[in-house]
């Protein structure tokens, strides 16, 4: 991992039969445990949500520590098959035309 940035996790998540209108229903639910818990002065942020489509998996992005991330799942009801680390490169901010 680099050094100064926080550790990423990802719930990794086999969802047979799952629909984009499914990911907006989880991201509400992630937000609301997410915002709850920074209120608790947890630090976990929820960096957002894929759909592989042919796959039908659902990968989740979270910043925090592992143990407040699949707290995170667990309350949100992510249907996650395991909470993995990840490490990726840093991504553009996209500017709107």
């Amino acid at each position: 991992m680099p050094e100064g940035r926080p550790s990423e996790y990802l719930a990794e998540c086999f969802w047979p039969g799952v629909h984009d209108a499914d990911l907006q229903l989880l991201d509400n639910r992630v937000h609301a445990v997410v915002a709850d818990l920074a209120r608790s002065g947890e630090q976990i942020h929820y960096l957002g949500s894929m759909l592989m489509c042919a796959d039908e998996v659902v990968l989740c992005l979270f910043e925090g520590t592992e143990q407040t991330v699949r707290e995170v799942a667990e309350r949100a009801q992510i249907p996650f098959e395991r909470i993995l680390e990840a490490i990726r490169s840093p991504w553009p901010k996209v500017v709107s035309q």
